[in-house]
């Protein structure tokens, strides 16, 4: 059997991508945990543009690695979660939460073999592609950029009345 550097790079991104994930969830310290999660965001947005979908790759690491994960961060650096270290890392309802990712893996095999009805291929749904990444720009920051750019105004009110109100709790 033989493999492009196509397909060995996309395998070797969800073997990560996993991994990652895993780690993530296993980690005691939430920064490490955090680092896992970039590793994720970044592997996912690999797997993106293998796969031509440039739009959502660069979202993948603008918005989720730029943005959220480092939000996140900020606030458990806020927090200072000394206790979180201390304590066991899974409860006792790590079965349930087992069989929950099995059940993912499960569907996701169903949906990867056609087998819950969606087309098993991006040429069955249509032979033209849904949108470039510069029609998607217009559409986005056209007629709705005055909304965007008060959704920034709007997060970064909400991260200095987190700054406040987590100093003035340690002042």
């Amino acid at each position: 059997m033989h493999s492009s550097p196509a397909q060995a790079a996309f395998y070797y991104m969800a073997v990560v991508s996993v991994a990652s994930a895993l780690l993530a969830v296993t980690r005691r310290s939430p920064v490490h945990s955090m680092l896992w999660v970039l590793a994720l965001f970044l592997h996912v947005a690999g797997i993106f543009l293998l796969l031509g979908a440039e739009f959502l790759a660069a979202v993948q690491v603008i918005v989720y690695a730029g943005a959220i994960l480092i939000f996140y961060l900020f606030i458990v650096m806020l927090l200072d979660l000394p206790g979180e270290a201390a304590r066991p890392r899974f409860g006792r309802h790590w079965p349930l939460a087992a069989l929950a990712g099995l059940s993912g893996v499960g569907l996701a095999w169903a949906a990867r073999t056609g087998q819950l009805g969606a087309p098993a291929s991006a040429e069955a749904a249509g032979d033209t592609p849904l949108g470039a990444v510069a029609e998607i720009g217009r559409a986005l920051l056209g007629p709705f950029a005055l909304p965007f750019e008060l959704a920034s105004v709007v997060l970064l009110a909400a991260i200095v009345g987190a700054v406040v109100l987590a100093r003035g709790r340690n002042a």
